[in-house]
């Protein structure tokens, strides 16, 4: 019997990036492919424990990542990469990502959104990488059918979204950001000073919040507020426990449903300076609103604000929205969104992750790896992982990290963020099922996702 290929696709924050890793492993089985999801930690665990021909990984950025590509090539298993984000506007950002800094690993298919992206590569490539291939934006699949969730609420509903990562490690240990900015700062000009950015990101974050609160004060329209799922989930829900019960009967905060389970759902969106979500909304041809707060060059570009309405005064909110919702100034800005969306995104259709799983399926139809270079440190963690995962773990759980009561010492908040965004199997499972019971509506006509 012809041996079974196997794909390992690893899964660095279940909050943004599950649903497409699951859809991804959805393409590939129905070609066949037997596929692994685990979360980032488990990245050499794996290896044992599933013996891939094929392993996906979001960065290979850092120094042990790149010797271990390396090590996967000697065994024959396939090396990929995907990028979680891969709209970068900064071109010494966009070179960073490209590897310019750690251009010895090994990557049989590096993924891209855009041309700009693989350019960057192949200019700064010595021959580690060798295959570049632009297959657009994986996730973006979920805005078309048959994965598009239909419009539901009846009243006129706005979807705000913030994007304030950096804020929260002004409150934090400074050692915590130090380490954040390390791999940065000396090799991306605009990072080096990054207590500048730290400072600007906590800044503005204060300066969103009145205009979600005016909003409110309305009382008309149906408020989701969704905040990126890197933030500090902690300070949005004091502020929400602040608000008083009008306020909070107006606005819903949302941390747990997925920005494309969204977007549809709205009538316009509201994003701060430089917000992928106001690309996302374009592709769902909603009216966006840029809110314009310190215009540091890091966090905006003014390219960006010249496609969509632009509000930086929140007494101003109000007529901003309703000049949106008219729906009067969206024609003078289609054409330059539509090659915006072109440029960096590929032209959004549905098909990206059916091209992603395309290529895979081709790489791994005759590679036969040989894993006679496992030694006992691989099969141990191999082994760990099968246990964590029988029981229901994550291969590196820890309880400290999701149990407020634990009698064990409690972790620094890096370290918490870091577990919590974990997938275990329960959360594949379910939404391999979503995955399936989606692409059933398309009533067995076709496996393609279209518009």
């Amino acid at each position: 019997m012809k041996e079974k290929k196997r794909v390992v696709i690893l899964v660095d924050n279940k909050k943004r990036d599950l649903p497409g890793a699951a859809l991804l492993a959805y393409h590939l089985e129905k070609r066949g492919i037997e596929c692994f999801l685990q979360p980032l930690g488990g990245w050499r665990a794996s290896l044992a424990a599933f013996k891939p021909h094929f392993i996906l990984f979001n960065h290979l950025l850092g120094s042990h990542l790149v010797q271990y590509s390396r090590e996967l090539h000697r065994m024959g298993v396939k090396v990929g990469v995907l990028p979680n984000e891969g709209i970068l506007y900064n071109e010494e950002v966009l070179e960073f990502n490209a590897s310019k800094f750690h251009n010895d690993a090994h990557i049989d298919h590096f993924f891209v959104w855009n041309e700009a992206h693989k350019k960057a590569i192949e200019h700064g490539n010595n021959g580690s990488i060798r295959n570049v291939h632009v297959v657009g934006v994986p996730r973006f699949d979920f805005y078309f059918e048959p994965l598009r969730p239909p419009k539901r609420s009846p009243y006129p509903t706005l979807l705000v979204c913030s994007n304030f990562v950096f804020a929260q490690y002004k409150e934090m240990d400074p050692d915590v950001a130090d380490r954040l900015f390390a791999p940065w700062k000396d090799r991306v000009s605009s990072y080096r000073d990054y207590w500048s950015l730290i400072e600007t990101n906590h800044r503005s974050r204060a300066m969103f919040l009145p205009f979600l609160e005016t909003l409110a004060a309305q009382e008309k329209y149906h408020i989701i507020f969704k905040p990126h799922p890197g933030e500090d989930a902690g300070f949005y829900d004091r502020w929400y426990a602040g608000l008083d019960e009008t306020a909070r009967r107006w606005i819903t905060l949302e941390k747990e449903k997925y920005i494309w389970e969204l977007i549809p759902q709205c009538d316009a969106e509201i994003a701060c300076e430089t917000c992928t979500t106001t690309l996302e909304s374009w592709i769902c041809q909603k009216p966006t609103i840029e809110l314009l707060l310190t215009k540091h060059p890091v966090f905006y570009h003014d390219f960006l604000s010249r496609m969509t309405l632009t509000c930086e005064d929140p007494s101003r909110i109000v007529q901003t929205v309703e000049q949106a919702l008219g729906g009067r100034e969206e024609n003078r800005f289609a054409e330059a969104r539509k090659n915006h969306l072109a440029k960096w995104c590929d032209s959004p259709d549905g098909h990206a992750t059916e091209k992603l799983a395309t290529i895979i399926a081709d790489s791994v139809a005759n590679t036969t790896p040989d894993f006679s270079g496992i030694d006992w440190k691989h099969r141990r963690k191999g082994l760990k992982l099968r246990a964590m995962n029988t029981l229901g773990f994550a291969y590196n759980f820890n309880p400290a990290a999701v149990v407020d009561f634990s009698p064990l010492p409690k972790l620094n908040p890096e370290k918490i963020k870091y577990h919590r965004k974990n997938i275990t199997p329960s959360d594949v499972e379910t939404w391999k099922k979503k995955i399936e019971a989606l692409m059933a509506r398309n009533d067995g006509e076709s496996d393609h996702a279209t518009e």
